[in-house]
């Protein structure tokens, strides 16, 4: 395979010649540059409340619970489990399993009891939105964009004689258009990367570059499933985000070597970038505009909803070409040491590369002769592994944690164990959530070498966000709706919501819905790798049971009523705000300015008025107006959602983190007239476990995997109560 690609190479004239020899003129201009927030879409909601709710005092005594008998009973109990006397609170398994919110809220709707409404609720809502408008939108609009650009560069590359160039789109094109024949000079290898791609078994040596490529990535999953057309839109995506044309090469090179490719390979692959670059620049679509237009609506759409690019991409290259040899020039320069020496320099001074180590090339991190490694060797296999990549994976600040709380920047632990996995804890415990770190300190985890200093630089990282940080994108409006959730309530709180049972429990719904944002982004957010290691007084009248309560944190509410806003916002600057999308954001801004009412009211001690109680009661079709998508109430809303976010070289597995099917939480607290009673509504559960990289699991596989009742984690025993085995 090694020899093909090299013939392809020989083939591509260096100087970026034409067919025939003949010079072109390159182009980099540097007007139009592209902004790295997009927090001009955001609009922040109010919210103020001093918490000041009735204390009811732990442990429950059920005789003052007006309703307890009713709510144990709904949940097919007898006694009072243990762990809601001591918190306040228990979780359980649905008796009858469903991943489907609206059907478990009209499920409750006829018994009577006050209805629960969990903030992993609205967060699902989130979900919803994001992941159902980013299908519309990859299909009706940036598919047909992409088809365009790559048929473009492919034509464009193949009149030069730059096969490499050809190749690399002629890839993407064979999943996009059905009609697509490659051309027979790069025929086998475009064959044999396709055949790759299918097979998905893992790391092979990729027939256009020359170099490792994890194959295993490229398994439709997440909403990439939903149809043809979006899995091969997932596959043509996931190969122009993954493949690098690395900027430095040199000898020796290869996995486990200080270099990835040769430099003559390098030379070559930055050639074939460069003259990509000027090719957006000079081309023109159908309509006769340049055709960076069509490149730059499908980067900063799909930036709006996931990121930035990690790894150096066209505006990089763009900038860096028009500041060392001017915005126009001969494509014979390009051959010259002098500029491709000034072009290095400008790059390593001006940007920097990727944060995330993604996989490329297999590489490895070799011990010293004692058989031990340093952590800064991480910063080399960064450095090994940059360059340009055409629609680059993005950067996400979770990516990030991930990818540097493992092997080699965390040492071994007191038993001599290297850390290759990381967990969902890790990302939790950086954003400073009270459960996950107790956890990590119970577990051992931070009796790895270098793991505590490691955690304080990524909270430090978090801690350094600005307001504009957070709003960049619309992934970092959910992760900052994340954040929110996982601050400690105190005083004024509900009895439940301040003890460590709380605390876990609200960790899984922090990391389940993490898992959704995972798998709503599985395309796009860069994935990180593990590198290879080489080597009440009683009443005369009985109380009668309110409506319902909402878990009172308005400020997440009001995060999310101003994320959907952001979406809204961003939709229709880009055009995107079609049928009866406008409609939908309007009523699930309704539903989550009506949870924020009720929950600062609930705070503040007032009670619930009619209007709130008539919205609880019927809280079942007020979601599902906001929630359903389309003519089917029930596609699309399921809560069974996995995604896999971290890979192990050296283990040949992934981290799965996943949300399953809803459990029901049964809350008690005491209401501003002095009335305790209990209220019980639908929960996120949250999964995490490693499994064969070479199996990646799509949502439909998690969901048979649930029908044998996977193994729940440790740490929710705390709140958790399972059914006895028979």
């Amino acid at each position: 395979m090694r020899t093909m690609w090299m013939l392809v190479l020989s083939l591509f004239t260096l100087g970026g010649c034409s067919s025939g020899g003949t010079a072109e003129v390159l182009s980099y201009p540097l007007e139009g540059t592209m902004e790295n927030s997009f927090a001009r879409f955001y609009e922040p909601v109010e919210w103020s409340f001093s918490p000041d709710m009735m204390e009811m005092g732990l442990p429950v005594d059920p005789s003052k619970v007006i309703n307890i008998r009713e709510a144990l009973f709904y949940n097919g109990l007898s006694e009072l489990p243990e762990p809601l006397s001591r918190n306040g609170f228990v979780v359980l398994p649905a008796g009858r399993p469903t991943d489907n919110p609206v059907t478990a809220f009209q499920r409750l709707e006829d018994t009577g009891l006050p209805v629960y409404v969990s903030s992993g609720i609205p967060l699902h809502l989130l979900h919803v939105f994001f992941d159902q408008i980013l299908q519309q939108v990859e299909t009706d609009h940036l598919y047909g964009d992409l088809v365009i650009v790559c048929t473009a560069l492919y034509e464009s590359s193949l009149a030069r004689d730059d096969l490499t160039g050809a190749a690399f789109f002629a890839v993407p094109l064979a999943w996009l258009d059905g009609g697509f024949s490659p051309d027979q000079r790069i025929s086998e290898n475009v064959e044999a990367e396709v055949a790759l791609m299918e097979a998905h078994q893992g790391f092979a040596e990729s027939p256009v570059f020359g170099y490792e490529e994890d194959y295993s990535q490229y398994v439709p999953r997440g909403h990439y499933t939903a149809s043809e057309e979006l899995e091969n839109y997932f596959m043509a995506m996931m190969y122009l985000g993954r493949l690098t044309f690395p900027l430095k090469g040199g000898s020796p090179w290869g996995p486990q070597e200080e270099f990835l490719v040769s430099a003559e390979d390098a030379e070559r692959l930055t050639t074939t970038a460069l003259l990509m670059v000027s090719d957006l620049n000079t081309l023109t679509d159908e309509e006769g505009d340049p055709l960076i237009g069509k490149w730059r609506r499908i980067y900063e759409i799909t930036a709006f909803f996931a990121g930035f690019a990690d790894d150096l991409s066209v505006m990089e290259y763009q900038r860096a070409a028009a500041e060392t040899a001017g915005e126009s020039f001969d494509s014979s320069l390009l051959s010259t040491d002098g500029f491709r020496g000034s072009f290095l320099a400008y790059i390593v001074e001006n940007f920097r590369g990727p944060s995330i180590y993604s996989g490329t090339g297999a590489s490895a991190v070799m011990p010293d002769q004692a058989g031990d490694f340093n952590p800064e060797d991480f910063a080399g296999l960064l450095g090994k592994t940059t360059g340009f990549r055409f629609l680059g994976q993005r950067y996400t600040p979770d990516s990030h944690m991930l990818g540097n709380m493992v092997f080699p920047s965390v040492g071994r632990n007191d038993r001599g164990e290297e850390r290759f996995m990381p967990s969902g804890l890790d990302v939790a415990a950086a954003f400073r959530c009270q459960a996950a770190l107790e956890i990590i300190q119970e577990n051992g985890t931070t009796t790895h070498l270098h793991y505590p200093d490691t955690l304080v630089s990524m909270q430090a990282m978090i801690d350094g966000y600005s307001m504009d940080d957070w709003h960049a994108t619309l992934y970092m409006c959910w992760l900052h709706s994340l954040r929110l959730l996982a601050a400690p309530r105190g005083a004024g709180y509900p009895d439940f919501m301040q003890t460590d049972g709380w605390n876990r429990c609200t960790l899984s719904t922090f990391l389940a819905s993490w898992a959704m944002l995972r798998h709503d982004t599985i395309l796009y957010a860069k994935q990180s790798y593990t590198a290879l290691a080489g080597c009440a007084p009683p009443m005369e009248e009985e109380p009668v049971p309110s409506a319902g309560f909402v878990e009172p944190v308005p400020e997440v509410y009001a995060e999310l009523r101003a994320t959907l806003g952001m979406a809204r916002n961003g939709l229709e600057h880009y055009d995107l705000l079609e049928g009866d999308i406008a409609r939908r954001f309007e009523s699930a801004e309704s539903l989550l300015e009506r949870l924020q009412d009720i929950a600062e009211r609930e705070l503040e001690g007032g009670l619930l008025t009619e209007d709130d109680a008539d919205f609880l009661k019927g809280f079942a079709s007020y979601l599902e107006s906001a929630i359903s998508w389309g003519g089917d109430t029930t596609e699309g809303l399921e809560t069974s959602l996995i995604a896999d976010v971290h890979t192990d070289q050296n283990t040949g597995s992934v981290l799965e983190v996943a949300s399953g099917n809803l459990d029901n939480c049964v809350v008690i607290y005491r209401r501003a007239d002095g009335v305790v009673e209990a209220a019980v509504g639908p929960v996120l559960s949250y999964y995490e476990f490693t499994w064969p990289m070479g199996d990646r699991l799509t949502d439909e596989a998690w969901r048979e995997l649930l029908e044998d009742d996977p193994e729940r984690l440790e740490w929710t025993g705390d709140y958790l109560v399972l059914p006895s085995a028979p």
